[in-house]
């Protein structure tokens, strides 16, 4: 059987050096002056906590939990169905009580330090 000889071989790069030595992909880039910071790295936790977005939120979940309480109260008889809309709560119930949730939730991971969570992602109300 023929020996094969070698199919391939190393390119040769410009900016190599001696040979073996092999080029790094960013030494083109200037390097970071010490003043400058990786915007990567540099942590986005607010300076404080959002007292008032928070309570926005519990507010909201607690007003629409109240709601779909009442449209189950007049679902089942409770409160009489033509004094009041049971579809009308539970309308209403859903609007105020899915951002309600959705930001008491994310303030709650965060106080507990899950991972990916922070205040920063709670609007501004």
């Amino acid at each position: 059987m023929a020996s094969r000889t070698k199919a391939y071989s190393r390119l040769k790069s410009d900016t190599a050096g001696e040979e073996g030595e092999e080029a790094d992909a960013f030494s083109h880039f200037p390097p970071l002056k010490p003043a400058e910071v990786d915007p990567r790295f540099v942590s986005r936790m607010p300076k404080k906590t959002p007292w008032k977005a928070i309570c926005h939120a519990v507010f909201l979940l607690t007003l629409g939990t109240s709601m779909y309480v009442v449209a189950l109260l007049v679902h089942l008889g409770h409160i009489h169905p033509d004094k009041v809309s049971k579809w009308g709560f539970v309308g209403l119930g859903s609007l105020v009580f899915l951002p309600g949730f959705y930001c008491s939730r994310i303030a709650y991971y965060t106080w507990r330090g899950a991972k990916g969570y922070s205040f920063d992602a709670i609007p501004q109300w």
